[in-house]
């Protein structure tokens, strides 16, 4: 039968040399390397077992040649190619030798898992890795610690409500500290009253406290900053006799010089003058006539040193008084010592044993409805 001419897109093996670029054929599936990581030893323990290498010829069917007529198998030499073609018997001897492939048929390339190298020498490795396994982390005892912390936690926090060191309203089931009885409504002490000379500041007024005493006013703060002086006084008063205490207090006010504040012992004797609106203490109603009577602090004189004595309400009567209240009286258009109008004098009796009065002198009087404000706001608690 005539031999038929067939044309292959792929030259025949063993009929043309391998292109500078080919690749070689897998011809096998198990690692050259070894894995470290299912090694227990050391390298020389497990020595790594390579496939020797085999040179395989591949030929086509036979079939004549006018290069083979016998078909007989070709020879290589030395220094020659594996492959041979209808044009090249031999390779040129200026060109380097082709490199040597392990060959095997063409064949589909599947991709099969790579399988751990095996070796000969130690024959349990194989079963060494299938049983390594990855544990996994030790969680139960830390938390445990974590458990155990916040248990001791909200012992702290139970035990801190217990004792009242923490302020709450929660109810404890059981307690372990003692705690404190409630006081019941009938056996707490009763609410304190409010002081009997504490008072309410007017609107537009300024509450001041006079230096050296426990007296307290307001004023209208219109009339400006109040200033006060003192007046000496004497426990033993002589020609010679140094002041020892405070006789009065005087007070006027920096935008209003027609009002002026006097304030009075009744321990010390005023300095020898002529008597002053303020030289007087509480006033007073007679017993039988029902008038007016003014206080004084008297005295004993013995070789011309005045010692005091006593307080007397007996000064009067005085005929020009008008109640303002039960403790505040008015003089209106009061006369001084020479016979001149002096202005409205107000006296208001105190609760205070060393200070026991105040005066306000208007001497324009025009401030009549500020001063009698001003008397409702002293306070003048007796120190203790």
């Amino acid at each position: 039968m005539p031999e038929e001419n067939r044309v292959f897109d792929v030259a025949r093996p063993g009929h043309s040399s391998a292109q500078a670029n080919s690749k070689p054929v897998i011809v096998g599936h198990q690692p050259t390397i070894t894995d470290p990581m299912v090694r227990t030893g050391s390298s020389a323990d497990y020595p790594a077992a390579e496939p020797a290498s085999t040179r395989i010829n591949v030929q086509d069917q036979p079939s004549l040649s006018p290069l083979n007529p016998d078909n007989s198998p070709a020879v290589v030499e030395p220094g020659q190619s594996a492959w041979s073609g209808p044009f090249s018997e031999t390779a040129p001897s200026d060109q380097a030798p082709a490199p040597e492939f392990n060959t095997a048929p063409s064949a589909p390339t599947v991709d099969a898992p790579i399988e751990p190298a095996y070796s000969p020498e130690a024959p349990d490795q194989l079963a060494h890795v299938q049983s390594l396994q990855v544990a996994p982390p030790k969680r139960k005892k830390r938390l445990a610690w974590i458990f155990l912390i916040i248990l001791v936690l909200l012992a702290g926090a139970y035990l801190a409500i217990d004792s009242g060191l923490i302020k709450t309203n929660i109810n404890l089931p059981f307690h372990v500290f003692k705690q404190k009885t409630p006081t019941s409504a009938a056996t707490q002490p009763p609410a304190q009253t409010p002081a009997a000379n504490t008072a309410t500041i007017p609107d537009g007024f300024t509450e001041y406290k006079l230096a050296g005493t426990t007296i307290t006013f307001a004023a209208p703060t219109t009339w400006g900053q109040p200033t006060s002086s003192s007046d000496p006084g004497y426990s033993s008063r002589s020609a010679t006799a140094k002041s020892d205490g405070t006789y009065a207090y005087i007070v006027d006010f920096a935008t209003n010089k027609d009002v002026e504040i006097a304030v009075t012992s009744s321990k010390y004797l005023p300095p020898a003058r002529t008597a002053l609106y303020y030289d007087y203490l509480q006033w007073c109603t007679g017993t039988s006539d029902g008038k007016t009577y003014l206080g004084v602090l008297h005295f004993t004189t013995a070789n011309k040193v005045d010692t005091p004595t006593t307080v007397a309400c007996d000064q009067g009567p005085i005929t020009d008084a008008t109640a303002v209240d039960t403790s505040t009286i008015v003089e209106l258009k009061t006369k001084d010592a020479a016979g001149n109008v002096a202005g409205d004098l107000y006296t208001k009796n105190l609760s205070n044993t060393d200070l026991p009065v105040i005066r306000v002198k208007d001497k324009a009087m025009t401030n009549g409805d500020d001063i009698k404000q001003l008397l409702t706001t002293v306070t003048a608690p007796t120190a203790q």
